[in-house]
């Protein structure tokens, strides 16, 4: 390390030289764990950020290869633990670590505290099948917990926008990441279970994350509340990899907040096809309303006829009456001649033609009431038809105005249909797994690709790759 006894100075390329090859070789693999901080990503690719705890930092750097296999990239601010070597720049006679390897801090412990939590809370029962209930079918009002502003609650919206149309939403705002994120969680499911008109199920959603940033899901508070919770709970956590202990207290358990909102709510394409056809349906409608018209035929006719059979009895009766009271009276007058002169004052208020005519104008009386009555009865009939057939029409309507609706959504929903875009010369590329490739940073040389045109598929690999800096 020093020169000759001649003191022959050494350069300064040769002193670094003699550095670079002691730290590198010494330091050939290294463990460190810091906080991140004055993290760059220039075009290149490359990470560019400082490693530091209280009393000293260290520069660091993740090359673009390395950078495309590493599944957790380091954040700002975050705790990682970096895996690499010792890498010496001559030109400036600095030092870095050269990363390989990054994990969070911390992993461990928990991964170990959500197992201790895991078999705890599955002790009490509150991971049993036997507790969690169904959700309803077809609901009408559907909750969400979740924070305003995350990306999850867009992805939830944009799935029930292709439900059906009176489908409510009320949307309980909580914290879904830090300190406060439980009791948030927890006091947004209780006040949202307790409306006066609650939801039929409620949506508990976060995007994807590290196992800090989803581990106020594993909480006792929000493990709880969701327990007690009165109405089922299905929840929408992270990916699909990702599992926490609210997921497995939930009634249903969705892979993504995206899958949550397609498991509550069927969609209005296979809720048409449940539904009758509205041809079959207006058929139906007109089968029925000839039969009332039939029936309401029916009925005034029976009711003329009895009417008429009434009347006609009346009269017979009348005239049979009439008959033998004349007959009565002749023979009397015959018995009674001698004495007749006799009786013929204390008779004359008894003759039979005065009893015939107030039987007469009682027998009228009872035939116009009878009338009128029929009348009465008739003009009630004719009116319930009346109304009956204003009913029908009514529904008729509403079954068209529902018709429209149909037609306006299913419009909308075309519109938004991502192979439209083909149309118009656009082309869309999946990976080997069937993945939507958006960004080239995601895609490595040799990857076969497949290409989505508007008449067919073709399948390539990428050759090389040239980002454009944002």
């Amino acid at each position: 390390m020093f020169a000759d006894t001649d003191r022959n100075p050494l350069s300064v390329t040769a002193l670094t030289a003699r550095i670079k090859q002691m730290l590198e070789v010494g330091f050939a693999k290294v463990e460190v764990t810091g906080e991140v901080s004055r993290l760059t990503r220039p075009s290149s690719g490359h990470l560019y950020f400082t490693i530091k705890d209280a009393h000293a930092a260290i520069s660091a750097v993740i090359w673009r290869s390395t950078a495309l296999r590493i599944t957790s990239l380091p954040e700002e601010g975050g705790a990682f633990v970096f895996s690499g070597h010792i890498s010496l720049y001559e030109p400036r006679g600095s030092y870095q670590l050269v990363v390989s390897r990054v994990e969070t801090a911390g992993f461990g412990k928990l991964a170990a505290e959500f197992e201790l939590r895991k078999q705890e809370f599955a002790k009490r029962g509150w991971f049993d099948a036997a507790r969690k209930r169904a959700i309803p079918p077809l609901p009408n009002h559907i909750g969400i917990v979740t924070s305003p502003t995350a990306a999850a609650l867009e992805d939830v919206k944009k799935i029930l926008a292709t439900r059906p149309a009176w489908l409510n939403l009320t949307l309980a705002p909580a914290l879904v990441q830090g300190k406060a994120a439980p009791a948030s969680i927890a006091a947004a499911i209780r006040k949202i279970s307790t409306m006066a008109h609650r939801p039929d199920m409620i949506l508990l959603v976060r995007g994807g994350g590290s196992i800090e940033d989803l581990w106020c899901f594993n909480d006792e508070t929000v493990v709880k509340s969701i327990v007690d919770c009165p109405i089922p709970v299905i929840s929408g956590i992270g990916h699909e990899i990702d599992t926490t202990l609210a997921d497995l207290a939930a009634d249903i358990r969705a892979a993504t907040p995206s899958n949550a909102a397609e498991i509550c709510c069927p969609a209005r394409d296979e809720l048409r096809q449940r539904m009758p056809k509205l041809t079959a349906l207006n058929r139906m409608l007109g089968q029925r309303l000839l039969q009332m018209r039939l029936d309401h035929a029916s009925l005034i006719q029976r009711q003329t006829h009895t009417w008429l059979r009434r009347i006609d009895a009346h009269h017979h009766h009348a005239g049979q009456l009439q008959a033998r009271l004349e007959h009565a009276a002749h023979i009397g007058l015959q018995q009674l001649r001698t004495p007749l002169r006799f009786l013929e004052k204390r008779l004359a208020p008894l003759q039979p033609t005065q009893q015939l005519q107030q039987h007469r104008l009682f027998q009228t009386g009872q035939t116009g009431k009878l009338h009128q009555s029929m009348l009465i009865l008739l003009r009630n009939r004719q009116q319930s038809l009346a109304d009956i057939t204003a009913q029908l029409k009514a529904q008729v309507h509403h079954i068209q105005m529902k018709r429209q609706q149909l037609d306006i959504s299913l419009g909308k929903l075309m519109e938004l249909d991502p192979t439209r875009v083909l149309e118009r010369g656009y082309n869309m590329s999946y990976t080997a797994d069937g993945r939507l490739v958006t960004h080239a940073a995601g895609l490595t040389k040799n990857d076969d690709l497949f290409v989505r045109f508007r008449d067919g598929t073709v399948q390539t690999t990428v050759q090389s790759i040239q980002e454009e800096s944002t």
